[in-house]
């Protein structure tokens, strides 16, 4: 049987906004595209979980009382998401965010409101039946005494504690402190430098830092480099998967979904990297953010083409 995967994070209103130049104070843009689309790196990385095949996906998470808290929620019921633990707050609104996209970078804008009302009590409930080897995925998206408390959740009850360090807005000494809590840490090379404290590019470095922080395993993204897997005696590399790219907003939570299907499924570490990278990369090719997100059969064409 599967194990169960928990997300704990937000659900976010993505407006996607492609442009041909940033935005300079006191100029107008005119966007070449506009998408509206659910989202939220939580929501996206239940989604992406789910539509590979994951048996039992539950979010963790909060919205407003309002039109976008009830398409986030009933965007997740659509997709398969379990969302028994999704609050609603009459008194927040629902988190919306705006991201501008040139030359498929994108940069972001975020209100989060609701996302934020998250509590210890409504994820110790939440985690109630938590079992040895479920996956619990945590991000920043929720304040950092929730991210250490639920990992600590986690570890006492023996399920694989997931870190995605993002959205990165400050070094942060809770994150030095909890790290050991950490069974596998997916950050890219921004973040990994940020956690560090330091600027350098050496993927192999950065890694042996994390692990001397505690941390067990380290799959570090790297982009249009694909991504490295560090572990006990191991050190696998992944080359990404470059199709015709149209927006990569949705990548970053498309290989974390996918990576924590794998590791609910106990594949090995090639097979995980290699659907993540293929998820990831099919992410791209679309856009929008949980709208890109590939399903099973997509991935499983894009594998075999590239086996061929």
């Amino acid at each position: 049987m599967s194990r169960r995967i928990y997300v704990i994070g937000a659900l976010v209103y993505d407006i996607v906004f492609e442009v041909p130049d940033w935005v300079e104070p006191n100029r107008a843009v005119h966007a070449s595209q506009a998408t509206f689309s659910p989202g939220g790196k939580a929501l996206n990385q239940a989604v992406a979980a789910r539509r590979l095949g994951a048996d039992d996906v539950r979010l963790i998470g909060c919205v407003g009382d309002d039109f976008f808290g009830s398409e986030l929620v009933n965007a997740a019921k659509r997709n398969g998401v379990n969302t028994e633990f999704v609050r609603r707050h009459g008194d927040a609104r629902t988190s919306i965010a705006a991201i501008v996209v040139k030359d498929d970078l994108p940069g972001f804008i975020g209100a989060p409101d609701a996302s934020r009302r998250v509590d210890r009590r409504q994820i110790e409930a939440a985690l109630t039946d938590i079992r040895a080897g479920d996956i619990l995925l945590v991000n920043f998206e929720v304040p950092q005494p929730l991210v250490q408390s639920s990992l600590e959740l986690g570890r006492a009850r023996g399920a694989i504690n997931v870190l995605n360090p993002a959205p990165f807005f400050s070094r942060d000494a809770f994150v030095i402190e909890y790290l050991s809590l950490v069974d596998v840490i997916i950050p890219n090379l921004l973040e990994a430098q940020l956690i560090l404290g330091c600027q350098s590019e050496d993927a192999a470095k950065l890694a042996s830092g994390l692990r001397a922080l505690g941390v067990g395993r380290v799959a570090l993204t790297l982009g249009e480099a694909g991504s490295l897997f560090f572990a006990d005696g191991q050190r696998i590399p992944q080359r990404a998967y470059l199709l015709d790219t149209v927006d990569t907003t949705g990548a970053s939570d498309a290989f974390v979904g996918a990576f924590c299907h794998g590791l609910a499924q106990g594949w090995r570490a090639e097979r995980l990297l290699e659907t993540a990278s293929a998820t990831a990369g099919l992410a791209c090719a679309k856009r929008g953010t949980m709208a890109s997100l590939p399903t099973r059969d997509e991935v499983d064409t894009l594998l075999a083409e590239k086996i061929r």
